[in-house]
């Protein structure tokens, strides 16, 4: 073993009794739950009752019996001095925090004074200044736990789950005691082996291996998150006059995004550090990033964090006091944005690339902000929608595409971003067309081939609540369901299921030169729409005429081919007017829905979509 690794066996009175280990604020809160606790004292009494069962004849107060109780183990705890001499725990504080607390309500339970004289010290000194000093101390426990020495309910609302877990631990720990130790002469047994037969080895190490110790100690067992072995690691770094301060920075930051700090790290650096596909980088990042960034690869040459990096220390700090807290904010609003672009790419098609996008183009404290996130959305939106209807969208390639806009978007305005998100629009058609020549951004005959058959569920329903919103605020309507509604909510019951127009019967078939034809021809997006819940079913295969009934309980869309919609309707009439006028096509209904009639609607919805996403 190295000589600057020292280990020392201890008994509970000789880890706890008049001693003070600070927790650093980058560790964990105490989170031991009611059921780790249980398991954790059941453990101990195991052993305990099998010693007790067969020595409670004999005087406990006799060191010569008490050294017959079978010992118990309680594993390793790890410790670091700083420069002025403080203690600091850095991995077994879950374990040393539940030992302090069963010794406070022993140290309620007992009569004898010699025993509670022991547990008290167990628990904590005092300091003439200071008041009371507890041997597991940091600010999160200080008031809660004066609460439970004083056998006091706590009286205002817990400001950290430390505080909370403490409190509610302490009682789960008093009813599992008052069950196990109903007699005197067995609590006083017990407390003469709680304080002299637990056995824990403390291992002590240098302060410069705190970050390497955290990490390894924290890949087993129950495992700190890959943010929190980061914080430890990051935080561990610096001298331990900073890391109050930079950790509260930290906690200020990660804090409103709780459960999706992973998240926020991935796309974070994704989006500083990618701009195209590389899947061993990809995947470092997605599966180990709070590694990964310590190794020897570029991303870590650029962050400078190891600690064989020159100015390392300064590193960590600049990247806590700037990158962190502005890039977090900004995760965070983009999170919980109620701006539509946002909600269309975030919500419904679930892109993590419009995050990367976003922090990619934003600068630390961007001034623009606001119109950069409205702005990308809507181009990310823009981008899928008709990188789709081109036919060549590609999940993977998709991923390559927002990788490269990573670079593309870094230090551009937002006037510069249509003429960016275009020429990637043209430029992967025309890769995927194996063509030079300028192609258009969505082209008809290409839209043609889109249909039922070819083209995603989801993305179908998406694009008919969009027509729905767009019809809706051009004729002074309010829709039945919000496009977020619409798009996700595919229920038997209420939910929003695609229809074709035109169903299997004879009727229908006849417009048609053959059956392939016909297949054809029901399946292209003009032939679609959308009824809600049992009204697909009804509709079944059904004449057209009868179709109409249902439609005019519908969306716009499918009410659009009736002809009751069109009667004192003013606003849907002047709406009609401007977009003929617009592209010379209007609305119709169709007492007969023929092959003539189905092209017109394809037309008209290759109208819309043109209009809708801005072609």
């Amino acid at each position: 073993m190295p000589q600057d690794i020292t280990p020392d066996k201890q008994n509970i009175l000789s880890c706890l009794k008049g001693k003070n280990y600070q927790v650093d604020f980058y560790q964990r809160e105490y989170i031991w739950s009611k059921e780790t606790v249980s398991i954790f004292l059941k453990d101990i009494f195991y052993t305990f009752d099998l010693s007790y069962n067969k020595y409670k004849d004999e005087d406990i107060k006799n060191p010569a019996v008490v050294q017959k109780y079978q010992w118990y183990y309680l594993n390793v705890f790890i410790t670091s001095k700083d420069e002025s001499d403080k203690v600091f725990i850095v991995d077994g504080q879950q374990r040393l925090t539940t030992l302090t607390l069963i010794a406070t309500v022993l140290y309620h339970r007992t009569n004898e004074e010699k025993l509670k004289f022991e547990l008290r010290n167990c628990i904590y000194t005092t300091d003439i200044f200071d008041g009371n000093i507890f041997c597991i101390d940091n600010d999160k426990r200080k008031d809660v736990m004066n609460c439970l020495l004083e056998n006091k309910d706590y009286q205002q609302p817990f400001k950290n789950k430390t505080e909370e877990t403490l409190f509610n631990r302490f009682y789960d720990i008093q009813t599992y005691i008052d069950n196990k130790l109903g007699e005197e002469r067995k609590l006083t047994s017990f407390i003469y082996y709680f304080l002299t037969r637990l056995i824990l080895v403390e291992l002590s190490i240098p302060q410069n291996d705190t970050p390497m110790v955290f990490e390894v100690i924290n890949d087993r067992g129950e495992a700190l998150k890959p943010f929190e072995i980061l914080k430890g690691k990051m935080i561990g770094l610096l001298p331990k006059t900073d890391t109050d301060f930079y950790s509260e920075l930290w906690e200020e930051s990660l804090t409103p995004l709780s459960e999706k700090e992973d998240d926020y790290f991935i796309n974070y650096l994704k989006s500083k550090f990618i701009s195209k596909t590389n899947s061993a980088i990809e995947n470092s990042i997605t599966n180990e990033y709070h590694r990964y960034i310590f190794a020897y690869n570029n991303i870590a040459d650029s962050l400078a964090f190891r600690i064989t990096d020159s100015n390392h220390i300064d590193n960590v700090k600049k990247f806590i006091s700037n990158d962190l807290r502005y890039y977090s904010k900004l995760y965070n609003t983009i999170s919980n944005s109620n701006d539509e672009y946002v909600r269309f790419v975030r919500d419904i098609d679930r892109f993590s690339a419009l995050y990367q996008n976003i922090m990619a183009s934003c600068e630390i404290n961007d001034k623009d902000e606001h119109n950069k996130i409205h702005s990308i959305a809507k181009e990310t939106d823009r981008l899928y929608v008709l990188l789709v209807l081109n036919g060549v969208y590609n999940s993977n390639e998709f991923q390559d595409i927002t990788y490269n806009l990573n670079s593309l978007l870094r230090q551009k305005n937002t006037t510069e971003y249509r003429e960016i998100y275009n020429k990637v629009i043209e430029d992967f058609i025309c890769k995927k067309r194996n063509t030079t020549n300028g192609v258009s951004i969505l082209d008809y005959n290409y839209f043609l081939q889109k249909n039922y058959t070819n083209t995603n569920v989801g993305f179908i329903r998406y694009l008919f609540a969009r027509i729905e919103k767009y019809l809706c605020e051009n004729t002074n309507q309010t829709m039945q369901n919000s496009v977020i509604d619409i798009s996700k909510n595919g229920g038997s019951k209420n939910g929003y299921h695609i229809e074709h127009i035109l169903s299997h019967n004879d009727t229908n078939r006849n417009f048609f030169d053959s059956d392939e034809d016909f297949e054809n021809h029901r399946n292209l997006l003009g032939g679609l729409l959308l009824l809600k819940g049992k009204d697909n079913i009804s509709s079944g295969n059904e004449e057209y005429n009868d179709k109409l009934k249902t439609y005019s309980n519908g969306l716009l869309w499918g009410h659009t081919l009736c002809k009751d919609f069109y009667h004192n309707n003013n606003d849907f009439k002047s709406f009609n007017d401007s977009f003929a006028n617009k592209t010379g096509y209007r609305f119709s209904c169709y007492d007969t829905f023929n092959k003539d009639a189905l092209k017109e609607r394809c037309n008209l919805l290759y109208q819309l979509i043109k209009i809708i996403w801005e072609v």
